[in-house]
């Protein structure tokens, strides 16, 4: 059993070599599916989704923040599928958001900017200068929204376990690789880092469910998870928020208790003399 999680360029094969992977393994493949479930599941718009994960931020996004529970939905089903094990995560920012837990495998899978063009050419029915344009802006647009939601470049070679230059390999080849990598008894999940993937799958779980709440969307609360019981923590203004914000948590399946550390501290305006 096992997770991958793949980053992947415009036309580096990185879809077809994990759907070749999730075949030979019998994993489940996600890539656009991950926005559909969480899309259903939390009553979200897919265009909206597709586009807080897949495109350059605005300067709106930048300054307002205006998208985080269309991205904690995303997150929260990405997490919910890893935490099941034996799946294949592809983009949606898998490899940073599961950086931390020891048996995911992160998988870099890209070529270089003519071969990839060649292939989005081919695909897409594009001259070679247009297609070359469309790698080059879909690189740039990326890297864009990995820095602003991770807080990483994504081309560092150091957040990955292994990097596939796809120029002479097929999916078929690649995917033997990626099995390969994925023998090494550092990618089998241990209790501990089970343990530690459903703590991080259900704080995900909670996020989101305060994000859905108008009441408790606002709130720059603390979540930590520790074998099914969560803390909450912060300051709210006021004791409403308190109860709403446990009562969202407690309900959320996987929760077995709800430790409340959340302080009610209602701002005081100066009256005018």
């Amino acid at each position: 059993m096992g997770v991958v999680a793949i980053s992947e360029t415009l036309g580096s094969l990185g879809g077809e070599i994990g759907r070749v992977l999730a075949r030979s393994l019998a994993y489940e493949f996600a890539d656009r599916e991950i926005i559909a479930k969480a899309a259903e599941r939390f009553g979200e718009g897919v265009m909206e989704l597709a586009h807080v994960t897949e495109e350059r931020p605005t300067l709106w996004e930048r300054l307002a923040d205006t998208k985080r529970h269309y991205l904690a939905s995303v997150e929260a089903i990405l997490f919910a599928m890893a935490a099941r094990d034996n799946v294949i995560l592809s983009g949606r920012g898998a490899a940073f958001l599961l950086g931390g837990i020891s048996h995911v495998l992160r998988v870099r899978i890209t070529a270089p900017d003519g071969v990839r063009a060649e292939r989005v050419a081919h695909q897409q029915g594009l001259g070679r200068d247009a297609a070359l344009a469309l790698v080059r802006q879909a690189d740039r647009e990326q890297a864009a929204r990995i820095r602003f939601l991770y807080h990483v470049d994504w081309e560092d070679p150091l957040l990955y376990d292994l990097l596939l230059n796809t120029q002479r390999l097929s999916p078929e080849k690649a995917a033997r690789l990626v099995q390969g990598a994925l023998q090494d008894p550092s990618f089998h999940p241990s209790e501990e880092s089970r343990r530690e993937l459903a703590d991080l799958a259900l704080v995900a779980q909670v996020k989101a469910a305060l994000m859905l709440n108008p009441i408790t969307r606002p709130l720059q609360l603390h979540l930590t998870s520790k074998d099914g019981v969560l803390s909450l923590g912060g300051l709210v203004e006021q004791e409403e928020q308190r109860q709403v914000a446990q009562e969202i948590a407690g309900r959320v399946p996987g929760v077995a208790r709800v430790l409340s550390e959340i302080v009610v501290a209602p701002t005081h305006r100066r009256m005018p003399v």
